[in-house]
């Protein structure tokens, strides 16, 4: 599936629908953790290759603190690594989140037809 921009979200929309999203590809992947404060930090690292040869880092960090709440405290990142053949930029080039609610808010405001 061509983007049809170069707005970070819709790549980062792609990296949601994976892996059933067309034209985007695992390139790695790691996963490590320790512990802090009597917790243990998962901290999962991926590298994403798009079919427009865009390449884009996500890491993800969360404890296993007991929390009721509905968007507990983590720590979500997204870089451009490598710009699309084609040579335009991706707008913006990073953007993190403290929380899953608030990266998805992002996402639908960025994402919506």
């Amino acid at each position: 599936m061509p983007l049809k921009s170069a707005s970070l979200a819709s790549y980062v929309k792609l990296i949601h629908d994976f892996p059933d999203a067309q034209g985007v590809a695992l390139e790695s992947e790691q996963r490590t953790s320790w512990p802090d404060q009597g917790f243990e930090v998962i901290r999962e690292a991926r590298i994403f290759r798009f079919e427009d040869g865009a390449r884009i880092a996500q890491i993800v960090e969360q404890d296993d603190f007991p929390s009721g709440l509905a968007c507990a405290e983590c720590w979500i990142s997204y870089e451009v690594l490598s710009a699309p053949d084609s040579g335009v930029a991706v707008d913006p080039p990073k953007k993190t989140f403290d929380n899953h609610c608030r990266e998805s808010y992002w996402l639908a405001w960025h994402t919506a037809p």
